[in-house]
């Protein structure tokens, strides 16, 4: 089965799709820009038409751990598993 996969250059946006819960499956180069790849999911489309009608709420908290995740990736250091998975308990006990 081929995933279909959702592409953004879009860095705050990027940030809110995780802190909803969306996965972050890989990220590269294209460019100067960082491109970043999530899964599409039945609510990926959603969250986006709510972000970019400023509908969109999220935790702070979630947002902010996510911002800080995708930063990290921004300078270098790629997302691990373990990395997304430690994320993944944070945000859960922040909401």
């Amino acid at each position: 089965m081929n995933t279909q996969k959702i592409e953004s250059v879009d860095f705050y946006s990027s940030a809110y799709l995780m802190a909803c819960g969306e996965n972050l499956t890989d990220t590269y180069k294209r460019g100067s820009q960082t491109v970043f790849v999530f899964n599409d999911s039945d609510t990926i489309g959603d969250f986006l038409n709510q972000y970019f009608a400023m509908q969109a709420t999220v935790n702070a908290s979630s947002y902010a751990q996510a911002i800080k995740s995708l930063k990290s990736v921004i300078h270098g250091h790629r997302i691990t598993n373990n990395q997304i998975t430690n994320y993944d308990h944070n945000r859960k006990e922040t909401q």
